[in-house]
């Protein structure tokens, strides 16, 4: 007679070097390298926990000798030893029970290779998102007016100039906006930080095997909130990092790093970026006063 200890947990995962393992309701599914496959539980005798380097899930499958050494099918390394031991318990308890006199059975024949099944891409980000369309609305408006105005006091030679230094315009509008935008950040995560753990949860590859894919993490707010951090990398990103968000606004959230490595980074921004900034203010006043009624 053959007994339960407990239901499998539906969804329980463990995702690292090796595959990523889902266990289902009567077997536990292994993807890697494009092939899944499917251990049924009755096939396992135990799910060891084996503290190497890296913590290490390994699936022993039965084997019909009686004493003889269990096969391994899979060994699943990751960084978190926690991870690995939730899911050894949830499969360690999902594992049949068998009676000694019951029948021994060879746990690799009933082991399945399928064709890993696709899952839907995320959709590609739009060529320019909300602000962007507004950023080159604002600039195109910007150089059609340093245009508009020399040519209306037949002035060719201040609209040349405009049209040669405008490059250097929009430059220094996304260096001011980038010292802007690292100030504020700074300023909201060291006055009202919060700083908590995210865990893997998806990667994108890039466009080819040479372009860094996206790494997604996730974390929980205060409000037990999912958030979404996204930081690009390859597949063997860490499964944990730490980062600060600001509760009010968890969009500003940054990636591991200590105080005084952000508060250097700042300033370093603030070096460059302030005196480009004053420059670029100081042009455009030059131009659309000075320079106008020259």
């Amino acid at each position: 007679m053959t007994v339960r200890d407990a239901e499998p947990a539906a969804g329980t995962t463990l995702h690292g070097r090796g595959g990523t393992a889902h266990l289902k309701r009567e077997a536990v599914a292994l993807d890697r390298a494009g092939i899944r496959l499917v251990i049924p539980l009755h096939a396992i005798e135990a799910v060891h926990v084996a503290r190497n380097k890296r913590p290490t899930a390994e699936i022993l499958l039965n084997s019909t000798a009686a004493g003889a050494q269990a096969a391994t099918v899979c060994a699943i390394s990751s960084r978190s030893i926690e991870e690995v031991e939730a899911f050894a318990n949830a499969v360690n308890a999902a594992i049949p029970q068998r009676d000694e006199a019951e029948r021994r059975i060879d746990g690799a024949a009933l082991v399945k290779a399928q064709e890993r099944p696709s899952t839907p891409r995320t959709p590609r980000r739009p060529f320019l998102s909300t602000d962007e369309w507004w950023a080159c609305s604002a600039l195109t408006s910007l150089f059609a007016l340093g245009l508009l105005l020399p040519a209306q006091a037949g002035d060719g030679h201040l609209a040349k100039l405009w049209a040669a230094t405008f490059a250097g315009v929009v430059f220094g509008c996304a260096v001011a906006r980038s010292t802007w935008r690292a100030t504020v950040t700074w300023w909201l995560l060291h006055r009202y930080g919060v700083t908590t753990i995210a865990t893997y949860a998806d990667y994108m590859p890039g466009d080819d095997d040479n372009t860094p894919g996206i790494v997604v993490y996730e974390f929980t707010d205060t409000a037990s909130t999912t958030h979404e951090v996204r930081r690009s990398g390859a597949r063997s990103a860490p499964d944990n990092i730490a980062i600060s968000y600001d509760p009010a606004r968890p969009d500003f959230a940054m990636g591991p790093g200590q105080p005084w490595v952000r508060t250097l980074i700042l300033l370093i921004r603030l070096l460059v970026g302030v005196p480009i900034t004053l420059a670029l203010a100081a042009f455009l006043l030059w131009y659309f006063t000075t320079a106008m009624h020259a």
